[in-house]
């Protein structure tokens, strides 16, 4: 009875409290007007990153590495000595800017970036829709600022940034968009003059002329007359052909510093001997190149043929087909030198990355031979080990003394577990870069310490290869 009566209930209030303290749920204090347009902003930014439908919703990548350049030579030594990058990018918009936003960007950013948050059914989508409509308001209807608006702005550092996504060793922003700085104004070369010369010539009517009256060219008549109408798209890369921008310099390199180099001024008996003279250089590249590209050219062909529905272009890509398999090495050359020159000469050819990133790339010196082994290690991320074989096997045939080509076709062969080759060519990779180091100390300190890496790692790969090929013993079998 006793212990009955020590054990008391505890008060009913108590527990009802605790209850109450425990469900209870703190309200949350509306966001500020500034808060919903920074949290707007970021997911803006974050839809123009990862919808499919606004991936191409940039500015053209080239271009806006090209205005950046420009400023940077008209003042280097202001952008080297750089303490506030943010000052420096928003003075970077102010001047590059007006050159993409015109009424076109402008329609073109309305349509695509309001019709994907309006069709959303995501609520933070449609809190974002008013922002996005305020951003694009505030440059064609009040006339703000360009280089302070965020939906730019966002823009701007998105195509920066697709712009340099293949870039390697070649990376002209060093530092990222949160710290944009130019290292290296060197790095942002102009337009090559060879490759501006190479258009011009090839939209010159004589050097079409002259194409065309080669006999080998009858049995692809009707298909270049396609494929220049635009009927027909066969693909071809200029980083296929990777003779090509050496032997364009060895054509031009005595008129580069002639002022009147790309005048139109040029007499009809001049522009015949130019014309012959770039269709020889041509020929040089493809001769070197032909074995590599041919068979890839001849299953684009099939490619375009079996999605062909009318009859007479599927006629001609099968005739073209024979001849490419079946006749001499002329006739397949001067179907591919049309090829280029159809290429070179129509603007819509150029939408290729890989195109532009390679001429930019090797015709920045087309006698340096990293220029080669950097534009080979970008192939290789696209998976495009054969090209880029080719590529250092240039930079060997055009530096034989220097380290990059050999050092590429190591890298490349030790990838593919072919380590008695690969040691042959990193080793000599690793002579070469001694004796340059020795000539220039300090110089090539980085890259003979990566060789002499890759050299190491290949022997520990020799090792396991050898383990595994090596025929197991079962102790236990009988």
């Amino acid at each position: 009875m006793d212990s009955i009566a020590t054990t008391a209930a505890p008060p009913r209030f108590e527990i009802v409290e605790k209850a109450i303290k425990e469900t209870r749920v703190e309200k949350k204090l509306p966001k500020t007007s500034l808060e919903r347009l920074i949290d707007n902003s970021e997911h803006i930014a974050d839809v123009l990153l990862s919808r499919k439908k606004l991936k191409n919703l940039r500015f053209d990548e080239l271009e806006l590495l090209r205005e950046i350049r420009e400023l940077v030579e008209a003042n280097p030594n202001k952008f080297e000595k750089l303490k506030q990058p943010g000052e420096f990018r928003r003075e970077i918009r102010a001047a590059v800017l007006p050159n993409f936003i015109n009424d076109d960007f402008i329609k073109n950013a309305e349509e695509k970036l309001l019709g994907e948050l309006l069709n959303s059914q995501q609520p933070v989508d449609q809190d974002s829709l008013m922002t996005a409509l305020v951003f694009l308001q505030s440059h064609t209807d009040l006339g703000l600022p360009l280089e302070d608006n965020p939906l730019w702005e966002t823009i701007f550092n998105l195509s920066l940034k697709d712009g340099l996504q293949f870039v390697d060793t070649l990376t002209v922003l060093m530092e990222g968009m949160d710290n944009l700085r130019v290292k290296d104004p060197e790095i942002l070369t102009k337009d090559p003059l060879i490759l501006q010369k190479t258009k011009q010539i090839c939209q010159w009517p004589v050097f079409w002329r002259l194409l065309i009256e080669h006999k080998e060219i009858l049995p692809f008549e009707g298909l270049i007359s396609t494929i220049l109408r635009g009927e027909i798209m066969i693909e071809l890369y200029f980083d296929e052909l990777v003779h090509l921008p050496y032997s364009l310099y060895k054509l031009f390199k005595d008129e580069l510093a002639n002022p009147d180099f790309i005048t139109e001024l040029i007499p009809d008996g001049d522009k015949e001997k130019l014309a012959k003279k770039l269709t020889a250089a041509i020929l040089e590249s493809v001769e070197k190149d032909l074995p590599f590209l041919l068979p890839d050219i001849i299953r684009r062909i099939e490619n375009v043929s079996k999605k062909q529905k009318k009859s007479e272009f599927k006629e001609q890509l099968q005739q073209a087909l024979e001849t490419l398999k079946s006749e001499d090495k002329l006739a397949n050359n001067i179907f591919i030198i049309i090829l280029i020159a159809a290429k070179i000469s129509m603007r819509k050819y150029w939408e290729s990355k890989r195109d532009r990133f390679f001429f930019f790339t090797i015709l920045k010196n087309p006698l340096d031979s990293k220029n080669y082994f950097d534009y080979g290690h970008i192939l290789i991320r696209l998976k495009k080990e054969k090209t880029a074989r080719q590529l250092f096997n240039c930079a060997v045939e055009i530096e034989p003394e220097k380290f990059w080509g050999y050092w590429g076709i190591g890298e490349l062969l030790s990838k593919n577990n072919k380590t008695e080759e690969a040691e042959q060519y990193l080793g000599t990779a690793l002579k070469s870069a001694q004796k340059l180091e020795i000539q220039q100390p300090q110089k090539y300190r980085r890259e003979l310490f990566l060789i002499k890496e890759d050299l190491k790692k290949l022997k520990k790969k020799k090792v396991r290869l050898q383990v595994k090929e090596q025929p197991q013993i079962d102790l236990f079998g009988i």
